[in-house]
């Protein structure tokens, strides 16, 4: 559905992407983690054509790409961009903006009621903009994608300003897209978040993909321990480690069971209580791991 080919672009003395490539499919949600400044943002933007690349393709469908302007209109049929909070229209009430996007996109406002009572933003979505918080209009602007329902949405920082039980809520949200066939982006901040509702995780780093986790697919089984440098340091020296074992961001060690026998993985989890008065884990690497490995 949507196809990346040797996209770059550098600024002055920084390359932000570099020949990246990248496919994606109906019915994903696709995180994406970085650092501020390593390129989330750029990506989202060339993704629509808010900022034209260097060198590269984006193509939708297998056909349409940003070549003319007819191409353009008929992708941006398609697509949505997660709207930024100053953009909202103070005058204007939360009614107004969803059936503003629910016109622009889809010609009909037949969906809002339903939009907002399951967003339970009916005891002020009639009131000005400007009288929200800041949770507030980020619930607006996710209710606004919503009325869009466009095939292709690109979030960033879609769970920004939310409490626990608005993120809870637009997780659901998210995952109800997937199963209508959305095609999902999701830059955020709230890594554990990803893994509950994310089909994969693309890692940014030095203007490539440094690591795709796939969520949906069985993955290695860890033994996971809190252990400062020193003892690590003691470990090694034994030369009894594991082969593929990690140690992320000088503090957890991370030991893989598979082809260790139940007596092995005792033995292990043994030793390390005596060293560790940390908890342990048994499961697979999360994206905050992950995050640590790239960019601690």
């Amino acid at each position: 559905m949507l196809k990346l080919t040797d996209i770059s672009i550098a600024y002055p003395g920084k390359v932000i992407l570099d020949s990246l490539t990248f496919t994606a499919e109906e019915g994903e949600i696709i995180g994406v983690a970085a650092p501020n400044g390593t390129g989330k943002t750029t990506l989202f933007n060339i993704i629509a054509n808010y900022t034209k690349p260097d060198s590269g393709q984006v193509l939708f469908n297998g056909k349409y790409a940003y070549r003319n302007e007819k191409e353009e209109v008929l992708i941006h049929r398609q697509l949505t961009t997660f709207p930024e909070q100053k953009d909202l229209f103070d005058e204007l009430s939360g009614v107004d903006h969803l059936k503003l996007y629910a016109s622009m996109w889809n010609g009909s406002s037949k969906r809002v009621p339903a939009i907002i009572a399951r967003l339970q933003m009916g005891h002020y979505v009639k009131k000005k903009a400007k009288t929200y918080s800041l949770g507030m209009r980020q619930r607006l602007c996710f209710a606004m994608m919503m009325a869009a329902d466009t095939p292709v949405m690109l979030m960033d920082e879609v769970m920004n300003g939310l409490d626990v039980a608005n993120v809870a809520l637009i997780s659901e949200c998210l995952a109800d897209m997937k199963q209508e066939g959305k095609l999902v982006f999701v830059a955020s901040h709230l890594l554990e978040n990803l893994d509950l509702y994310a089909d994969r995780v693309i890692f940014l780093k030095d203007g490539r993909i440094v690591h795709e986790q796939q969520l949906t697919q069985e993955r290695d089984v860890y033994l996971k321990a809190e252990l400062p440098p020193e003892q690590y340091s003691r470990l090694q020296k034994t030369g009894t480690l594991p082969a593929g074992h990690l140690y992320i961001a000088r503090h957890l060690l991370c030991l893989p069971l598979e082809g260790m026998v139940i007596h092995e993985q005792t033995q292990w989890m043994e030793r390390l209580l005596k060293i560790s008065s940390e908890k342990m884990t048994v499961g697979p690497l999360g994206t905050v791991e992950y995050y640590e490995k790239y960019y601690s």
